[in-house]
């Protein structure tokens, strides 16, 4: 799967998402800005000072020198998210915050005014050498997903439908043949079936021929098949919940070959 390149719904897409962060984090506790989030060694606070560092890093402001470390920090890219979050621990909720809304409508600005060629230059991105606006989509999977790993500790509601939460399922699905040929083992010569409920319905199918890819449809009946929804695709693919718990309180309905739908459930996780 490719994703399009229409500036109109990117750009309209990290809008959103960035909107929705904004209006949800207003009004939060300083007790609920502390609460780990599902990112190991993340508080609330974290998530949105993770967003805030990226998106200064993107206006070229370089990391600031200060000691990070932890569990959690596990290569360079780690490392750089580490210490801009670390630059904002002594801050308050409100006052990151702020500095989230400063340069989100900087960023959004900044966007607007870029030329074609220059949107469309290709650079380094989290999934390659790719169009400087595909990297933006990619940008919105990322605060899609950091603000559910906020919501879901605090008890909220989790996303509903919408661009954004089409966008993060647009951008796993780019990946889907890595996410269950590799990292979930399906066996050469297997047929899996992903069937996404709400928010986000969609059907994903891989086909394994000596490498796993994404296709329209099957010639056979699937090997195995996954049936969950949207917003629990979106957290197995990003390591972000226990997949035996999700199995077991049938979030994720197993079928074909169950014990291979089972393998698959719990491999999904692909995100760094």
């Amino acid at each position: 799967m490719e994703i399009e390149l229409d500036r109109g719904r990117i750009l309209g897409g990290l809008e959103q998402i960035w909107a929705e962060w904004a209006e949800w984090a207003e009004g939060l506790s300083a007790e609920q800005w502390a609460t780990p989030s599902r990112c190991p060694g993340w508080t609330v606070q974290d998530n949105l000072a993770h967003i805030v560092g990226t998106e200064r890093m993107l206006q070229g402001q370089s990391a600031p020198e200060v000691e990070a470390s932890g569990e959690h920090v596990r290569n360079p890219a780690g490392a750089g998210n580490e210490r801009w979050v670390e630059s904002m621990r002594s801050m308050s909720g409100p006052e990151v915050l702020e500095a989230f809304r400063v340069v989100t409508a900087e960023r959004l600005a900044e966007l607007a005014a870029m030329s074609d060629v220059d949107i469309l230059a290709v650079g380094w991105s989290p999934v390659g050498e790719v169009p400087y606006l595909r990297f933006m989509h990619v940008r919105v999977y990322d605060a899609w997903l950091h603000l559910e790993d906020c919501r879901a500790p605090l008890g909220h509601d989790p996303a509903g439908e919408g661009l954004a939460s089409e966008m993060a399922v647009a951008e796993v699905t780019t990946v889907a043949g890595y996410v269950i040929g590799k990292k979930a083992g399906a066996p050469d010569g297997s047929r899996v079936e992903v069937n996404l409920t709400a928010p986000v319905a969609t059907v994903i199918r891989v086909a394994v021929d000596g490498r796993a890819a994404l296709v329209d449809s099957f010639d056979v009946e699937p090997t195995a098949t996954l049936t969950l929804s949207s917003n629990d695709w979106l957290a197995l693919t990003g390591g972000r919940v226990d997949p035996a718990l999700l199995v077991a309180d049938g979030r994720v309905e197993l079928g074909g070959d169950l014990e291979l739908a089972g393998q698959l459930a719990g491999r999904l996780a692909f995100t760094i």
